[in-house]
This record gives C-alpha cells, structure tokens and sequence, in this order.
C-alpha cells in the first residue's frame, strides 16, 4: 500500500508540475521572420521581446533563416501559405509579390488606427509601399545613396572639400572626375596603388543616367531607354571612370577588396547610411564624411529604397501583426535604430528632423546630408519584373563594365533589344 501511495504522490507532482499555468498561456502568438547579419537579427529578436512585454496579449516568436536562403524561402512559404505572420521583403521583390495576390491589403487597419497618418512618413517611403493606391506594407531600412569620402586623402592632395563645393553650388560630375583623378596613384611600374572613386554597384548607377537627363525603361510603354541619346551620354560618363579617366578600378584591379573605403585606399564611395555603424566601427586612420551625389548636366536625384514589412494574405491574426509592424516603424524604435544606432535613415519625418538624428558627435559630421539626400531622390523603376528585366540588361551591360566589350552604343543595344524582349512576353507565371 505505502508503495502504491508513494508512486501515487509521484504521479501527482508530476501532473501538477506539468499543468501549472504557462505563463504564455492565453496570448495569441504571432511569428516574425527577417534577415541581416548576426547583429542584425540580434537587434530584431531584442525587438520581438520588447514588444512582447509592453503587449501581455501577444507573443512574438522571431524566426531565423540565413541571408543566402531567404528569398527562396519567403516565396516558398508565402505560396504554400505557410509564412509568419509578418515577415521582412526587399522591395525588389514587392512588386512581384504583391502581384501574386501573397500580401494583406493594410488598407483598412491603416484607416481604422487613429494614429496611423501617411503624412508622418516622407512621401517615397509611403509610396514604395503602395500599389494602385492600396498600402500592402511598411518601409524600413530605408534610405538614400550618397558618397562617402575620405577627408583626410583628399586634402592631403590639395583638392576642395566636396561638402564645401556642394554649398556653393559647385559640386558637380566635372569637379567630381578632377578630384578622383587627383586621389588617384600609381607606383614606379604604373599600377596603381590608390583610387579616387568607384563605379557605383547595380541599381547604384542610375543616378548618372538620370543626370543626363536619360531613363533605364519606360515601363508605361513597355520599353527599354537604354538607347536614347541622354541615356547613352550617362552610360559612357560610367565607362569612362574606369577606362578613360582611369580613377576607378576595374573588376580586376577591385579583386578581393584590393581598395575598400575602410582600407583607405578609396576617396570616395557611393553607398548607403547603412554603412555608417561599418565606417564608425572601423574607420580610424583618417577623417570621413558625407557629400551629396554631384550634379550633371539636368539633374542630382539619387536612388532611394527600403524594404518592406509585410503580413500574408491569409494571416490569422492581422490585427496583432499590424500592431506589431506599427511598433517596428514607431518613432521610438525609429529613434533607436536610426537615430542612435545609424542602421538606416528613418521614415518618419518627425525622427529624421529630430535633434537625436541630427546629432553629429561621431562621423559623419554632416549628418543632415542623409536628410538633403532623400528629399533630393527618385524612386527606382522597380516592377513585378524587375528581376528578369535587370538581369537581362546587366547581362549585356556587364560586358561594358568589365571591359570585354568597351563599345557603350553596342552594349546598350543589345541590352535594350534583352531588356524589350522581358517587358514584351507574357510572364512566366
């Protein structure tokens, strides 16, 4: 009997040990998925917690994928009506997405949440995220192209101050060419052991077809503008850099990171504020900063793009995702992430305008350049086929860009006549 009421008491602990009270028990768990590099998901994870505990009704479970796997998987997952709840697109792939019929229309919860105002966010971060009129996600990561520049090189070499040509109305692709030739050097056998500038990396180098006065594509008319004659003037000014002017080195020359920004062996790099936390981290041979991209002939529009947050279409529990996609993208996480951490440049006006933002106690000092850059941008021609039309053209352009085939008309024409083809066909799905 004392066995039996022994194994009985076991049985009992063990029983009230297993039905005590979760405490998640009774919230609604939604499932969160983004990629970035270990830091990065580091901070995204640290967000679901935040959340959660200020919303004792919710549980956020982020979920991790590698980088190199994301995109196949978000497709999968969202096709098979599997993806989380929310989960982080690159607006390169929006459009197409969206097409699909795979996202949420946020369209009613944004009119039914009284705090919600489209006015709050500039204008380019709302309307990436638009389709016919109709919200489908939220901007984050957001951001303008601008060209970092070491101060201290160029200096040294007697040049002026790109941030001080800007303000006085000077700082154009012209000056832009004669001080990256002068940053530029070779040793006694002429190699070179220091560059002045880069050519910017795909879509980076739209900004010099549109200072021209040129276009990629008319996606109105189903056509490529790769041939028109201001188009053709950018492209060449591209070529040039490497195989004219000779500051900016050639795929082979840039090998294994031959000259980075951060190595300082590079003047000047278009890039992202994304970089900015890379640069303060390492950068501490030479004083850096921030210039707008330079003028030409008809324009200075830099690319601007983020990525979006998204819920899919057959989301369970819209009204909690949204309320947590709303904090990813309120003014307090917005001050977290961008104003103290420089992880991208805010969607939000109020942030972007904010003291904390433009606090420039670290490099770079002419923070608000960021600010100028995307009140100053445009928007990439990003459609549900952007991806077949752009790896169709640079498949051409390459040939260019590498040197194989140097001829810019014949590049752009056979880049063209690909690019038709794509915009022409029926999709392939």
């Amino acid at each position: 009997m004392k066995q039996l009421l022994k194994a009985a008491g076991v049985s009992a602990l063990i029983l009230s040990c297993g039905c005590s009270p979760s405490p998640d028990k009774g919230k609604i768990v939604i499932r969160y998925m983004a990629w970035g590099n270990p830091e990065q998901l580091a901070l995204e994870e640290q967000l679901c917690h935040q959340f959660t505990e200020k919303n004792p009704d919710v549980l956020v479970k982020f979920v991790r994928v590698p980088g190199t796997a994301y995109g196949n998987k978000s497709v999968v997952m969202l096709a098979s009506d599997t993806a989380p709840d929310v989960l982080r697109i690159d607006h390169y792939d929006f459009n197409n997405l969206q097409k699909k019929r795979f996202f949420h229309d946020l369209t009613d919860l944004a009119a039914q949440d009284h705090d919600w105002h489209d006015a709050d966010f500039f204008p380019q971060a709302i309307g990436e995220c638009k389709v016919n009129g109709r919200l489908y996600g939220l901007s984050v990561l957001f951001g303008a192209t601008v060209i970092y520049y070491n101060k201290t090189m160029i200096a040294q070499a007697g040049q002026p101050d790109p941030y001080q040509l800007w303000q006085e109305g000077k700082w154009t692709l012209d000056k832009y060419v004669q001080i990256a030739q002068a940053l530029t050097k070779r040793d006694a056998q002429g190699k070179a052991t220091q560059f002045g500038t880069t050519v910017p990396a795909f879509p980076q180098w739209f900004p010099y077809v549109w200072a021209f006065g040129g276009d990629v594509v008319d996606l109105a008319g189903h056509r490529s503008k790769l041939t028109d004659e201001a188009t053709l003037r950018g492209l060449q000014f591209i070529a040039d850099l490497r195989y004219k002017y000779a500051c900016a080195p050639t795929p082979s020359q840039g090998a294994n990171a031959a000259f980075t920004f951060e190595s300082g062996k590079l003047g000047m790099q278009y890039d992202w504020m994304g970089m900015t936390p890379r640069y303060r981290k390492v950068v501490k041979s030479f004083d850096w900063d921030v210039v707008p991209i330079p003028s030409g002939p008809n324009t200075s529009e830099t690319v601007v793009k983020g990525n979006q947050l998204v819920m899919p279409a057959n989301c369970q529990h819209p009204a909690e995702a949204w309320r947590f996609m709303r904090y990813l993208t309120s003014p307090e996480i917005e001050n977290l992430l961008y104003a103290k951490n420089r992880r991208c440049f805010p969607t939000r006006k109020s942030v972007a305008n904010s003291k904390e933002f433009l606090n420039a106690d670290l490099p770079p000092k002419q923070i608000h350049i960021f600010l100028d850059a995307v009140k100053t941008s445009r928007q990439l021609p990003i459609d549900d086929r952007w991806s077949e039309w752009t790896i169709a053209m640079n498949n051409e352009l390459d040939q260019v860009w590498n040197g194989t085939n140097r001829d810019v008309k014949s590049g752009a024409e056979r880049a063209s006549r690909a690019v038709d083809k794509v915009l022409n066909e029926e999709p392939g799905w």
